[in-house]
């Protein structure tokens, strides 16, 4: 399956979604967001589908906002002008959460590289993996507009240190320095990092749907809670994980030494 702006590939219930619009570096538009966001609400509705992978066609995983469309228009007042830049901050800040709240698993494939809102993208999605020469920026400090919206994902993937030294120098990070500050899982060679994204989402498709759907939501919920609160939490849903019929087939599987067939 192939659109203007996204790449559909369904394999082993792995769904990639590469983005590609690689002659303007995958730029984060308005019309990218909402073809992000569509694509996602159709591949959490999808059955087939287990796990997503979102990548970037070209040696530019996303460069983050078009810049050109955040630009005041020459017919355009101060007021509309901010109210057409929020309007795309927040169909962004819309995309980034419903990766983080979606009931699916979604990694990151990232070769080249990830800045601004691209690198936001990078810390919402549950999982990434990227090339050992990647490249990771929040470059906004450089531009008179620092990287704010940016950090709110990044922010809570990374110490408050780390964040903010990629924010206030506005220096390019390469992927070994990425994984150590925790905005990827792992880096790997060029050459492998496909094969091992498509081995790592295929392991996941392979387990619970159910599992991995309220496992994730109470994950993201517990979090951002207080400790006692978060395990008053934790522990109510895993009472129906572990009551459920999908755990008593898992847990059938084990002792007779076979797959799970998941509903």
């Amino acid at each position: 399956m192939t659109d203007a702006l996204i790449e559909k590939t369904l394999e082993q219930g792995v769904l990639w979604l590469t983005l590609n619009n690689a002659e303007q570096r995958n730029p984060l538009s308005s019309t990218m967001l909402a073809e992000i966001t569509s694509s996602l609400e159709t591949a959490y509705d999808h059955h087939e589908v287990r796990c997503i992978v979102i990548a970037g066609r070209g040696p530019v995983f996303s460069a983050g906002h078009d810049l050109t469309e955040m630009a005041r228009r020459s017919d355009e007042t101060s007021e509309a002008w901010k109210r057409r830049v929020m309007d795309i901050l927040e169909a962004c800040a819309a995309m980034m959460q419903r990766i983080v709240h979606g009931p699916k698993a979604v990694i990151a494939c990232v070769q080249g590289t990830a800045t601004a809102a691209g690198c936001q993208l990078v810390s919402a999605c549950d999982m990434a993996i990227a090339a050992s020469d990647s490249r990771f920026c929040t470059p906004g400090v450089n531009l008179g507009a620092f990287c704010t919206t940016p950090l709110v994902g990044i922010g809570r993937n990374l110490s408050r240190k780390h964040a903010l030294e990629m924010a206030l120098t506005g220096e390019f990070f390469g992927a070994a320095d990425a994984e150590r500050f925790g905005l990827i899982n792992r880096c790997v060679s060029p050459d492998d990092v496909v094969a091992e994204t498509q081995a790592l989402a295929a392991r996941i498709a392979s387990r619970s749907p159910q599992s991995i759907r309220d496992g994730k939501t109470a994950f993201y919920t517990q979090i951002e809670m207080p400790l006692n609160d978060a395990f008053e939490h934790a522990n109510q849903v895993m009472v129906e994980a572990m009551t459920s019929d999908e755990s008593r087939q898992g847990v059938k599987a084990f002792f007779e030494k076979r797959t799970p067939e998941w509903g």
